[in-house]
């Protein structure tokens, strides 16, 4: 593989923007994923790895793999092949030359990777590959005596020593006795020290307490954090390895409490804080959670990256959601160091891209370098910060050029209820902003997921930017990044309040003149889906149509059928969140097509296990009964969003078809409608 045409003077001077009108792109180039994503460097710098993608344009076909690549050169060491919808979910390296693996499965594109529970290690050029935990394959006859002699129950990859000498920390929680289902009943967590080479195990720590997430520092660990069952922090530290397990008064950790790391001299910690439920805080405290001094802090959104140094390990930059400056992410420098002065001017630099840092080597010679924005996908760059050279390695998507896609501009407005929101506009290129027909694209969840300003990684703004519509993103009461009290603002709302918030915003891009009042649709999928049935209802004229992609039509279905459905704490989810089976019932958009009065396209998968095909099939059924307009694309096979680029490419076609039957063509740079 060959490193790609750098994009970096073009970053440093803006984007090239056409000479006439932006051309349409074909729908394919939405639908293909990146095809190397995670890079992360090497403790000495000398390789890269990633996971790769190959054989997308196959469809069920496409598998992805572990490579890793000689730096500076690019230079393909190894390839390791995973089954199909399985792929490297976390990456760690354990020494100059070995890497641990933690295994996901993903099913569907509008689904998080899933941990599913095996682990393994390898050197970077693929030999002395050794199998470290198999929470399927445990206790099977011809499993390794290594993963056998650890407790049966879920693992997590902790880190790897101080030492970087091949040894990583796993965690382990045990599954609750008579079940195969991680249920939040088990009692423990264990800590083990594992020799990678030869997969042995030494246990280290353990504490009576469930699905627990340690920090180690020195090799010994000092913190294990997680949730009571009332879902208040639950946080517990010790003096050193041997002392016992002391829990962290209330009163000191708030409602949000996240041990991050030990500072340099190891007195004190750094954590994110919340005391009542506001926006997370970057704090130093003393290992009691007293004495505590905030870093970094914002009234509006939380702590969303920290970039921290090397060897020290001390936090020199940080980013809070929905907080911008010039129209890309605000930054926060904690430190007048080496580290902080080199994001600094890179972001100066490259104008309208943020600029991180990566992955730093232990030396801190050798930095990865990302630079992206809100309608570029981005490059990766190796930076030589000895010399302060620049070596371009691969964009993200090299089919999609600079100038290509509009710019994505963050705004803030105030809804009904005056409490303050944010959310984005994609615009189409080289076109006046104002009047212009506009999608609105509504996040999934509802919980604890947000929209961001870099490049949409689903592709779905961008695809509908180039071909002439507004695009316009909202993060309603209940999404993240703003703190836990307004992410619990959500619960019992999904009918009512946060359907007025997407309202409200529709009504902020009228008023301001960047939406067309007689041409808006609503489109999501997920959650999504379902505010695109509900928007209709609640807003009754506002729109001419709605997408509904993988969306939840009946709330009952959810409570019956989903994966979650089967999990204890799913159901207490579903209790907070939702309420009773007559609550989930009153605001589901199947029991109201009376007032649902717009065309719809309905995009399911027949094997979707979290927002399970029953809702599509249902809602199409009772559209038909009621003789009101819909449009139909349906794969059995595929789960939670297509994963296969055809039926992508299909799913893109299809809207793009949708939305110029009932919305009109989308406007060109000259200001006319696209042919």
């Amino acid at each position: 593989m060959k490193p790609a045409l750098s994009l970096m003077l073009a970053l440093a001077t803006g984007p090239v923007l056409a000479a006439g009108p932006v051309p349409r792109l074909p729908a394919v180039d939405f639908a293909k994923a990146p095809e190397i994503r995670q890079p992360i460097l090497s403790p000495d710098g000398k390789h890269l790895a990633a996971v790769l993608i190959e054989g997308q344009s196959k469809g069920t076909d496409a598998r992805f793999q572990l490579v890793v690549f000689d730096l500076p050169g690019l230079q393909v060491a190894s390839r390791l092949d995973f089954h199909r919808n399985l792929l490297p979910g976390g990456i760690t390296w354990v020494s100059n030359t070995r890497l641990v693996v933690a295994e996901a499965r993903q099913s569907g594109t509008l689904d998080f990777p899933t941990a599913d529970g095996n682990i393994l290690a390898l050197d970077f050029d693929g030999k002395q590959q050794r199998e470290l935990y198999s929470t399927t394959g445990w206790g099977n006859p011809g499993t390794p005596f290594n993963v056998s002699s650890m407790v049966h129950g879920f693992p997590a990859v902790v880190g790897a020593t101080d030492a970087m000498n091949g040894h990583v920390f796993l965690s382990i929680t045990p599954f609750p006795h008579n079940t195969g289902m991680r249920n939040g009943g088990a009692q423990r967590t264990l800590l083990y020290d594992v020799n990678s080479m030869d997969g042995y195990p030494k246990q280290v720590a353990e504490i009576n307490h469930g699905d627990m997430s340690f920090l180690v520092d020195h090799d010994v660990a000092l913190f294990a954090s997680g949730s009571d069952a009332q879902g208040m922090p639950a946080v517990y530290s010790r003096s050193d390895g041997q002392s016992q397990w002391q829990r962290m008064a209330p009163a000191q950790v708030g409602e949000v409490f996240e041990p991050l790391r030990v500072t340099p001299d190891g007195k004190h910690l750094y954590a994110l804080y919340s005391a009542k439920g506001g926006p997370a805080q970057l704090v130093e405290t003393d290992f009691s959670g007293s004495d505590r001094k905030v870093l970094a802090s914002n009234d509006f959104g939380s702590v969303a990256d920290l970039w921290h140094t090397p060897n020290h390990h001390q936090p020199f930059a940080v980013t809070f959601a929905g907080v911008y400056s010039n129209g890309k992410p605000a930054v926060t420098y904690l430190l007048d160091d080496r580290y902080a002065s080199i994001m600094q001017a890179l972001n100066k630099q490259f104008g309208d891209h943020f600029v991180g840092l990566t992955s730093i080597s232990k030396d801190g010679n050798t930095i990865l370098v990302h630079a992206v924005s809100g309608n570029d996908p981005g490059e990766y760059a190796l930076l030589d910060a000895k010399n302060m050279q620049l070596r371009p390695l691969f964009q993200s998507e090299p089919w999609i050029k600079p100038g290509q896609i509009g710019p994505r501009m963050p705004f803030q407005f105030h809804n009904r209820n005056g409490l303050l929101l944010d959310g984005y506009l994609t615009f189409p290129v080289g076109v006046a902003h104002e009047g212009l027909p506009t999608v609105v694209l509504v996040h999934g969840g509802p919980i604890g997921i947000r929209d961001q300003w870099y490049y949409d990684p689903l592709q779905l703004a961008p695809f509908l930017a180039n071909r002439g519509y507004a695009v316009l993103n909202v993060n309603y009461r209940g999404s993240s990044g703003r703190g836990l009290a307004f992410q619990h603002s959500g619960w019992r709302q999904y009918g009512t309040g946060i359907q007025d918030d997407i309202v409200d915003a529709v009504h902020w891009a009228i008023r301001k003149g960047y939406a067309d009042p007689q041409r808006i649709c609503v489109f999501g999928a997920s959650f999504g889906g379902y505010s695109s049935l509900m928007q209709p209802i609640v807003a009754p004229g506002l729109y001419k149509c709605a997408i509904d992609y993988a969306g939840v039509s009946d709330m009952t279905i959810e409570q019956d059928r989903s994966v979650y459905s089967h999990e204890a704490t799913g159901n207490v989810f579903f209790k907070q969140a939702i309420g009773t089976r007559e609550d989930a019932k009153a605001i589901s958009p199947l029991f109201m097509l009376d007032r649902f009065n717009v065309p719809v396209l309905i995009a399911q998968g027949g094997a979707d296990n979290i927002v399970p095909p029953q809702n599509a099939e249902r809602l199409r059924d009772a559209l038909e009964a009621a003789h009101k307009p819909y449009q139909w694309l349906y794969y059995p096979e595929e789960y939670h969003g297509f994963q296969t680029e055809p039926h992508r490419v299909a799913l893109l076609q299809k809207m793009q078809a949708f939305l110029t039957e009932y919305l009109g063509p989308g406007v060109t740079a000259t200001g006319a409608s696209r042919p």
